[in-house]
């Protein structure tokens, strides 16, 4: 079966659900593409740390629930990352994550690339968020990057931009795009990696980067472009009832991967639909959602309450 291996942090998320009351949520870029992934059918790998205080126990009771295989994450007495989302429009994200679990990721727990068993081999690597650039992780993180490209795996990257540690996000950025075959950027993350270009401009530059790279360029409301070294391809999106947004873009770039991995692999404007259509099924429930092929043909065929 096909496996991936989703590299980087695991959090508890925030979300607000009225004036004094805030919804709890599983959350971090790579634990929700792992959790996407599965949730779609693929044998998916989350390779991060994790707490053994109250949260990393729910994160570890919710990822086995969702079939996560997490014997590569170590596990520690730091506390879980903590995310609250402040504001939804534009996102406004507040970190509470100083020597947090994520953060103390040294390398996996387990050997990653000698698979024994009936594990198949992996076939691609996700990595992506805040946690790559969070010392000591950071360290440890970029050379299982370049390791996974020398193993030919497909390697995935989602800078994920917070403005927390924009130095830190700049000097990652042109390390991991190199090594990527495919790349997810939203206009955030172009106008805070590269300050001084117009979106426009930062896009080209990311293209001149890496000419071979597929990128999924998230436009929010506006849908999406998928730019390959062939074409430069648009969608509109697909109109949704809004819980929140949470998440949406680690949908996308799952569903885009899951589109690119499974036999035979959809063609690019079908990718690009269906990894769009997952997003919005995310967005339907609070959270980061893990949508499942159901949830995303009830998008694409519109047949919503």
């Amino acid at each position: 079966m096909t496996r991936v291996l989703c590299f980087g942090g695991a959090v508890m998320d925030f979300v607000p659900a009225g004036p004094d009351e805030w919804r709890v949520r599983a959350g971090g870029s790579a634990w929700n593409v792992a959790r996407v992934l599965a949730s779609l059918g693929l044998s998916a790998a989350f390779v991060g740390t994790l707490s053994h205080d109250p949260f990393g126990e729910r994160l570890t009771r919710e990822g086995e629930a969702g079939g996560l295989d997490l014997h590569f994450a170590p596990r520690t007495e730091a506390p879980t990352a903590l995310s609250l989302l402040h504001r939804t429009d534009p996102a406004q994200y507040m970190f509470y994550a100083q020597q947090a679990a994520d953060s103390q990721f040294g390398g996996p727990a387990a050997p990653l690339w000698s698979q024994s068993g009936d594990q198949a081999p992996a076939v691609a690597a996700y990595f992506g968020g805040i946690t790559l650039v969070r010392d000591r992780a950071r360290a440890a993180f970029l050379p299982l990057a370049r390791e996974a490209r020398a193993r030919g795996l497909t390697v995935v990257y989602d800078p994920n931009f917070r403005s927390q540690l924009a130095g830190a996000y700049r000097e990652s950025f042109l390390d991991y795009v190199p090594l990527a075959h495919l790349i997810k950027v939203s206009g955030d993350d172009l106008t805070g990696l590269m300050p001084k270009l117009t979106p426009a401009e930062g896009l080209q530059h990311l293209r001149a980067l890496n000419p071979q790279a597929t990128i999924l360029l998230t436009l929010g409301e506006g849908g999406a472009r998928l730019l390959t070294p062939q074409a430069d391809l648009v969608h509109a999106g697909y109109r949704v009832p809004v819980a929140d947004t949470v998440g949406a873009g680690d949908a996308s770039i799952a569903a885009l991967l899951y589109a690119t991995l499974r036999a035979p692999p959809l063609p690019p404007p079908q990718q690009l639909a269906f990894a769009l259509a997952c997003a919005a099924a995310a967005c339907t429930r609070p959270g980061a959602h893990a949508p499942t092929l159901a949830d995303i043909h009830t998008v694409q065929t519109g047949d919503l309450p």
